[in-house]
């Protein structure tokens, strides 16, 4: 199975799980832009303040985007998205294993990902109108640049709203979505079993 670009794999893999940092809500739904903004400013200031431990402690790491990111992601939605046709396929247990290698595979990608994004400066754009506040979907974009005077890039974060909170469930870097790539590689295998034993293999491998 092929990595991820290079360009996905650094700040912008980081940057996937920021968003995800601070999505529990309260009975308002909050605005997401105010939400992403915070939230990178937040993480970024955490991993500052940690980053040389947990760069020395993988298991730290991972056990940081567990506790604290995963559970805001909308795993169950990305893993239907990534299978595609195999998704309506795959029986009831096949869907559970999917989902737990591959919610453990983000989470093993991400990690050293993470500790990229004090390296970037993120701007976020407002939304244009209020629409946000009955949408079921919302899209939000914005940029990230290097510190080091380096090419900005694009980025676009898309949400589901699960009750009065917010769950991510892709990204887009310059229009490259994550889980289309994910798909593109996950649609070459023959069937489920053997996807979910090259998955079980990655995780063996990462650990």
């Amino acid at each position: 199975m092929s990595k991820l670009p290079s360009a996905l794999t650094s700040f912008a893999l980081g940057l996937f799980f920021l968003l995800a940092g601070n999505c529990a809500l309260a009975a308002t739904v909050q605005n997401p832009v105010t939400m992403i903004q915070g939230t990178v400013t937040k993480l970024q200031t955490q991993i500052a303040q940690q980053k040389t431990s947990l760069s020395q402690d993988p298991q730290k790491l991972y056990q940081l985007v567990k506790t604290v990111v995963m559970p805001d992601v909308d795993v169950n939605e990305m893993a239907a998205m990534t299978l595609g046709p195999k998704w309506r396929t795959a029986t009831p247990a096949e869907r559970q294993q999917f989902i737990d290698e591959f919610g453990f595979l983000l989470t093993k990608t991400y990690a050293n990902a993470l500790l990229t994004v004090t390296d970037y400066n993120v701007t976020v754009f407002p939304l244009r109108d209020n629409s946000w506040q009955t949408e079921q979907y919302v899209s939000v974009s914005g940029t990230v640049s290097p510190k080091n005077g380096g090419e900005s890039s694009a980025v676009t974060y898309y949400l589901e709203r699960s009750g009065n909170s917010w769950k991510i469930y892709d990204m887009a870097v310059e229009g490259v979505s994550f889980m289309k790539n994910f798909q593109s590689q996950f649609q070459s295998f023959a069937n489920m079993q053997d996807l979910l034993v090259r998955l079980t293999e990655l995780n063996s491998s990462q650990s």
